[in-house]
């Protein structure tokens, strides 16, 4: 089990209900304590009321889908009690996926290096 001595993170997936969101749902919980929650996003009120009851410490986007990842990180920066978080981008175009942990942006290529930013412990690619 990875990092088996930090407190359990919780990690909220904002989309679409997709194929991809069960996987990285699996990607995540496989031989970790990371609980992995989500809601299919409908409007902006709906999604701070779902992520206020599920008190994440990351929100993880798929770009891929019909939601503006703009918009939702503007909304939740804008959100004085959730800018401590950190906000995952997926972007499949591209195969890159974008970590906003303010002030820090991490470049990230493997699974583990995934599962270390969500359990807050991945430092070798900060800027």
């Amino acid at each position: 089990m990875l990092n088996s001595n930090l407190s359990t993170k919780r990690v909220f997936i904002v989309g679409d209900g997709s194929l991809f969101e069960e996987g990285i749902t699996h990607l995540l919980t496989l031989g970790t304590d990371i609980l992995v929650s989500g809601a299919k996003y409908t409007n902006d009120l709906a999604l701070l009321d779902a992520v206020s009851q599920s008190q994440p410490d990351v929100i993880l986007l798929n770009e891929s889908t019909y939601i503006n990842p703009t918009h939702i990180l503007d909304l939740l920066f804008a959100t004085p009690s959730l800018t401590a978080l950190c906000i995952i981008i997926v972007r499949l175009g591209n195969s890159m996926i974008d970590v906003y942990e303010m002030p820090k942006r991490f470049a990230i290529t493997k699974r583990d290096e995934l599962v270390a930013v969500v359990l807050g412990d991945f430092q070798s690619s900060a800027n």
